[in-house]
């Protein structure tokens, strides 16, 4: 059995795989640091070392190079795999005594092979004939290089907690290669009814080093989607079948725009076209016949933007040694919330000199299935990407870090004083209409936030949201759904979480339970939430009291308005929450006339 040493910082990389090696039959050894991977080069005499770039004690170029200087480790080949898909590090890699190169995060397949040629490769050094010109060395053994980038503005703002890179990457991430001289290619997906038009565009893409796959529906294209790794999509807009909206509409049911870019090509240039594609998550938009340069150009910025975007995943280095979460990096304060799987809570970070507070969101599905486990790293870590697309708005919390202890998942977010609205609707007398209106326009407004970040909450309860003590500071959010969408995705997966799932609340949208969901899944909750509250409302509209036959239209109107929030079947609900917000501020401001008309007659 092939011996690998895994150094590496960051103990859920660390994990998963060092784990997944293990399956493929590698006896795997870790290191926590650059002069730990040394020591243990040269007394464990690996087969294979993974070493991460980012380390702390001694960084991994500097371990590399002293494993070069080493008599027992100077024959060890070397693999460095690095964040930076950059011109130039694969010639730094060589330099410090790299064998070979590669990119993070882990595309475990094309690593696997990597790993094999560079086995084979030393197991035949070792067996050339003495009197070669060729060494034997003292043992066969690959160092991989992993590299974390430099902090960028966004990661270097973050707080040590542990470093969490996307380790299993979404499709597309290692869209940049095509343009540094690296050994896999993106792989672009072409999606067109028209077979001349497939056939052109593929060669010209694959003569400027792409890889092409090839579609000629909008089901043909989502079938390759649900098998293969991809890194772009350009995508027909008139096809038979479902269409290339319908299409769209799918993929980003799937993946963020953020996760897998798609780029419409088609003949319709109107104004109205491009608007529809682009508000369904649309990347970009080229039309025909295509101007390869342009469209090149176009695929380019796309695909940079995807490595861009993985490398500001990568947070701050995690310390060698494992801290426990609770007690050890922050005190327990006070649970906000608490469900089966889910907690909100204060916490006082014990590493600030000024021991900052904190909101803390943690889920824990309690499984010892190292298969679940896995899924659910994949997915959270899958999650964290598309959270980190968010862009900063006054009502979103943002997130400061994120990591895993054992079976546990956190996230840290600001701390904010303030009451969880679920609180202040137990509390607080019933809320007259115009209360309502209010509160509803306000949560649909921070929903079409996410909407707009390509993200679907999926449950926005009123646990969700933070009122500020702040005097006029507006509702905030501070949970993103995350633990909804898991177990509605692990329901697909493990029955058992079907009822999990169920047993949630009964604001629960019916699609989730099929694992499926779409912005309208969010006005779901929010319309169950405010018909609760309708049903508990005093009778007015705001301080003046309304004649009992329109207070009771009033009323009517009103839950007709909630009632289609929240319709069984997503399509008949609101289209988007800008429609149902426009329908709720016209509803107020009817309110807001007959409370003038009234006044007015008070008055005279």
């Amino acid at each position: 059995m092939p011996k690998i040493l895994l150094v590496e910082d960051n103990e859920l990389n660390r994990d998963m795989l060092g784990r997944r090696l293990h399956r493929r039959g590698y006896e795997v050894v870790i290191a926590v640091d650059g002069a730990e991977g040394v020591s243990k080069a040269t007394s464990e005499q690996p087969d294979l070392i993974l070493m991460d770039m980012s380390l702390p004690v001694m960084n991994g170029w500097q371990a590399t190079q002293n494993l070069k200087a080493g008599v027992q480790t100077a024959s060890i080949p070397i693999i460095a795999l690095t964040a930076h898909a950059m011109v130039g590090d694969q010639e730094k890699a060589l330099a410090a005594g790299c064998d070979d190169y590669d990119t993070k995060p882990v595309d475990l397949k094309r690593l696997l092979q990597k790993i094999e040629k560079q086995l084979q490769a030393a197991q035949t050094r070792s067996t050339v004939p003495t009197g070669s010109s060729v060494a034997i060395p003292t043992a066969s053994s690959v160092v991989m290089v992993l590299e974390q980038p430099v902090a960028s503005p966004v990661t270097a703002s973050l707080e040590p907690l542990a470093a969490i890179a996307l380790e299993h990457e979404p499709p597309g991430t290692q869209a940049n290669q095509v343009f540094t001289p690296f050994n896999v290619s993106p792989k672009l997906l072409v999606v067109d009814d028209n077979e001349a038009n497939r056939d052109m565009l593929s060669r010209r893409l694959e003569r400027k080093g792409f890889e092409v796959l090839l579609a000629d529906s909008g089901e043909s294209a989502l079938a390759v989607l649900a098998t293969t790794d991809v890194s772009l999509v350009l995508l027909d807009i008139m096809m038979p079948g479902i269409g290339g909206i319908e299409t769209l509409r799918r993929i980003r049911q799937m993946y963020s725009q953020a996760q897998l870019p798609v780029i419409m090509a088609t003949a319709k240039d109107t104004s109205e076209d491009i608007v529809e594609a682009l508000e369904l998550g649309a990347n970009d938009y080229i039309t025909k016949p295509i101007d390869l340069p342009v469209a090149l150009a176009r695929i380019q910025t796309h695909l940079k933007t995807l490595e861009d975007t993985q490398q500001q995943l990568v947070e701050s280095s995690a310390p060698p040694q494992h801290v426990s979460f609770w007690n050890e990096r922050y005190r327990l304060i006070e649970v906000l919330s608490r469900t089966s799987f889910s907690q909100t809570a204060i916490a006082q970070d014990l590493r600030d000199p000024d021991a900052s507070m904190r909101l803390i969101h943690s889920f824990h599905l309690d499984t010892n299935n190292p298969d679940v486990l896995e899924t659910v790293q994949e997915m959270f870590l899958a999650e964290m990407a598309t959270l980190k697309q968010i862009k900063p708005h006054e009502q979103c919390i943002p997130l400061l870090s994120y990591l895993q202890d054992g079976e546990v998942f956190y996230l840290v977010h600001e701390y904010i004083e303030g009451t969880l609205l679920s609180k202040f609707l137990e509390t607080k007398p019933p809320l007259s209409i115009k209360e309502i209106c209010k509160l509803a326009d306000e949560l649909l407004t921070i929903v079409d936030v996410l909407h707009h970040s390509q993200m679907i909450h999926t449950h926005p309860h009123p646990g969700c949201f933070l009122r500020p003590s702040e005097r006029n500071r507006k509702l905030i959010l501070i949970d993103y759904g995350i633990t909804t969408r898991l177990l509605s995705k692990l329901s697909q997966q493990y029955p058992q979480y079907q009822q999990a799932l169920e047993s949630q609340n009964n604001s629960l949208a019916p699609e989730l339970l099929s694992g499926t969901y779409s912005p309208a899944t969010d006005l779901y909750a929010i319309g169950k939430t405010l018909l609760l509250a309708l049903s508990n409302q005093v009778g007015t509209v705001g301080v003046t009291s309304v004649p009992e036959s329109d207070l009771a239209e009033l009323i009517q109107e009103t839950n007709q308005i909630l009632q289609t929030m929240c319709e069984p079947k997503f399509a008949d609900r609101y289209p988007s929450t800008y429609e149902a917000s426009r329908v709720v501020r016209n509803h107020w401001h009817k309110v807001w006339k007959l409370e003038l008309s009234i006044k007015s007659k008070q008055t005279h």
